[in-house]
């Protein structure tokens, strides 16, 4: 049998690119074993190899260091990366004497890696200059469109009726999938939430949970916040002290994005998804605990625990967010502000001001909309991908 490697790291490469190729392959129908590969990652939520298990046609899913000893009897094999440091696939390609492809948008390897999947026609022109051969590259579009459903596969209508929303409007806030944003995030949005209920009564909050969200980091950070909740097992709704509340979405989480007047969120790949819903946003990035954020590199490696790295650390974050243009995959796809984006110390209050100019003008919401209709968010990325591996294991 031949078997295909999949790396990935994190909570969004997991459901948002290695979800999308499982089941473009598994439409294809034709004979794989489909291994996924979890690689050390700062991003990493530990619920990724989980969250691999239910993918269509993946029989397993290993650490690393495993695959590193795995042992296929007969058959082809091919590892595809979709996410984490390329050190990881070569080192696998190496020792297991496999060919790697990768998904990416820099030329990084060229010695190693037998062909690259670009995700947009910037990356397109990086591959050109850096002398990369036409066969050897894909221009297949961006992975994380085809997570998403068609304006989220259900009706406004429908998501309404059943989260009981009878205000006129309503706002997702987005409190992301890996732990240190989460943690931070319940407790932040709820906050918001509390005091934009108070000037905007017909404007309702709304709160999708990721599936790969530790049900107790949630709970700690609410506890943070003093406010109350109604649940079980999992916290359904948080209840504000003047009697409102914020239903925690659990199944659904696109169609609440899709009914939604506005959404907040943290940088990450949920942006682009929320573009691709039509759906006019604001980023959002506190940095009151830059020691936290995670970084790429040897940089993120550094433990905040460790009194002289944390310092460093803090001053890494600064450096970086002040040399980035811009942060939301949308703005870098544009290489100009198509949506807001707010980078600095914050507080629900400050954050709260910024929501307030977006809800007061209808018109700037829907030129952030009218924006989007000028990036490419066509999908078929998975497919091409697919396409490719399948021509692979029949040649």
């Amino acid at each position: 049998m031949n078997t295909l490697f999949i790396l990935s790291n994190s909570p969004g490469e997991v459901s948002g690119w290695m979800g999308p190729v499982t089941r473009a392959l598994a439409e294809r129908d034709f004979p794989l074993d489909i291994t996924g590969v979890t690689l050390p990652c700062p991003y990493a939520s530990g619920m990724e190899a989980g969250s691999a298990r239910r993918l269509p046609g993946v029989t397993e899913v290993v650490r690393l260091r495993d695959a590193m000893r795995a042992v296929t009897a007969g058959g082809k094999r091919l590892i595809l990366q979709l996410g984490g440091d390329p050190m990881y696939g070569c080192a696998l390609s190496l020792r297991l004497r496999t060919p790697w492809m990768i998904y990416t948008a820099r030329p990084r390897w060229r010695g190693r890696v037998r062909h690259y999947f670009l995700p947009d026609e910037f990356a397109q022109r990086r591959f050109e200059r850096a002398g990369v051969a036409a066969e050897r590259r894909s221009l297949v579009g961006n992975l994380i469109l085809d997570s998403v459903p068609e304006r989220g596969g259900g009706s406004a209508r429908e998501f309404r009726e059943r989260y009981g929303i009878s205000a006129e409007h309503i706002i997702c806030f987005m409190p992301g999938s890996r732990p240190f944003e989460y943690e931070l995030g319940f407790a932040f949005y709820s906050e918001c939430a509390r005091i934009l209920h108070k000037k905007y009564p017909q404007w309702q909050a709304v709160l999708p949970v990721a599936p790969t969200v530790d049900e107790a980091c949630l709970r700690a950070g609410l506890r943070k916040t003093g406010l109350a909740w109604h649940g079980g097992e999992e916290v359904e709704e948080i209840l504000l002290d003047d009697g409102g509340r914020v239903p925690l979405v659990r199944s659904g989480q696109y169609d609440a994005i899709s009914a939604a007047s506005l959404a907040v969120a943290f940088p990450g790949t949920n942006n682009l998804q929320i573009a691709s819903l039509g759906v006019p946003l604001l980023m959002i990035a506190p940095l009151n605990q830059a020691e936290n954020i995670p970084l790429d590199g040897l940089a993120g490696a550094l433990s905040p625990d460790t009194p002289g790295l944390r310092t460093l650390k803090k001053r890494l974050v600064f450096w970086y967010n002040a040399k980035e243009n811009y942060v939301s995959l949308p703005n870098r796809m544009a290489g100009r502000l198509v949506l807001p984006e707010r980078r600095e110390l914050m507080t629900p209050e400050s954050t709260c001001s910024y929501i307030s100019e977006l809800i007061e003008s209808p018109e700037r919401r829907r030129a952030i909309v009218e924006d989007y209709a000028k990036l490419d968010l066509r999908r078929g990325a998975a497919r091409r991908i697919a396409g490719k591996i399948e021509e692979f294991f029949s040649s």
